[in-house]
Formats: C-alpha cells, sequence, structure tokens
C-alpha cells in the first residue's frame, strides 16, 4: 500500500528535495539534504560525488522524487516526528530494497548522516 509521510514539514522537505532532483540542481540539493553537522569539506567532497557520477546523482534523485510521491513506498517506521525511515523497492534495480532514513534535527529535517 503506497505511503506518504503524515508530517506536513518533512514532505515539504521532501518536495523541496524531490524539486531540486526534478531540475538536476544538485548543488542546491546536497545543501538541503546532508546532515546539519556534516563538515563544509565534507558537503564539498558529497557534491562532487554526485557532480562526477551521473549514475550515483540519478539513483539517488529518482529515490528521494520516489519517497517525495509515496506511490512505491511500501512502508514508514518512525514516529515522523523525530524519524522517519522509508522502505521501498529501489526504482532502477530489480530485487533491491531500500530505506532511508530522514531526522529532525532543531526542527529541520535531513538525512541521517
Amino acid at each position: 500500500m503506497p505511503a506518504r509521510t503524515t508530517n506536513a514539514a518533512l514532505q515539504q522537505k521532501l518536495n523541496e528535495l524531490s524539486a531540486f532532483a526534478a531540475k538536476n540542481e544538485r548543488k542546491a540539493f546536497v545543501e538541503a539534504f546532508v546532515p546539519l553537522d556534516c563538515s563544509p569539506e565534507d558537503q564539498s567532497n558529497y557534491l562532487s560525488v554526485l557532480t562526477g557520477d551521473d549514475a550515483e546523482w540519478a539513483a539517488l534523485s529518482s529515490e528521494i522524487q520516489a519517497i517525495a510521491a509515496g506511490a512505491t513506498v511500501e512502508k514508514i517506521e518512525g514516529d515522523q516526528t523525530t524519524k522517519a525511515v522509508f522502505f521501498f523497492p529501489h526504482p532502477f534495480l530489480e530485487r533491491c530494497d531500500r530505506e532511508v532514513v530522514f531526522v529532525c534535527v532543531d526542527g529541520e529535517w535531513r538525512a541521517e548522516g
């Protein structure tokens, strides 16, 4: 059964990330996605990975868009107030189940680091 988060702030963050992904705005995506405690150097390195590896970017962006839409999300664990774990099949790879974790720190939803 498809599932979307019940937390409006988290859904807004997912929609924002999905929009960045759809527009191929990798820098804005990374700035909004990485954990708040991620160092500028680590953030820059992550952006370099996503900029240099189109397959990695395609996989991540399609996963985030799938989570935002909710159509292929099989379940969400966590209280969706401080933590949400999304379970869904990989958009490209058959028989590859994925889970992505978002946590809320100081009112800001980010990927768990």
